[in-house]
């Protein structure tokens, strides 16, 4: 009886949700889905998030090997803006694989990654997608 009760409840809450914020986090995008996939996917790369996918965030995040998350910003050398370290990352494994952003002071931040198949990839949670581009190494996006 509990499992019909669950799927009951289930299906009203993914009923309940809006298609957009559901559209790339599923089929026929496709979930990173190993711990050395979604590594050598991130490690070593800048995430890019232009501020038209989430109009109150923009972001160049370099995961650095070892967990560290640099903000890349104007870059190192930069006087005004230079890269900083904001915080740290790792892939975790278990009921399907995931990513940790983790900002200090308990801002913590844990998505599923899904390939788009259009040069994209969606960060999934329980929050509205936030669709990136993942550009090779460091560097400006």
């Amino acid at each position: 009886m509990k499992p019909i009760i669950l799927a009951a409840v289930a299906g009203m809450t993914l009923a309940a949700l809006p298609a957009a914020s559901m559209a790339a986090c599923v089929a026929p995008s496709v979930r990173v889905d190993t711990t050395g996939a979604m590594t050598a996917l991130l490690q070593g790369n800048t995430v890019c998030l232009p501020a038209v996918t989430q109009p109150t965030m923009e972001a160049q995040e370099l995961h650095q090997p070892g967990g560290v998350l640099v903000d890349y910003k104007r870059g190192p050398t930069d006087k005004a803006d230079p890269s900083t370290q904001v915080g740290s990352w790792n892939v975790t494994g278990g009921r399907g694989v995931f990513v940790t952003h983790d900002y200090g002071g308990g801002t913590q931040y844990t998505y599923s990654v899904w390939a788009n198949g259009d040069g994209t990839h969606s960060f999934c949670s329980v929050n509205p997608e936030i669709r990136v581009r993942i550009k090779p190494g460091g560097g400006p996006c």
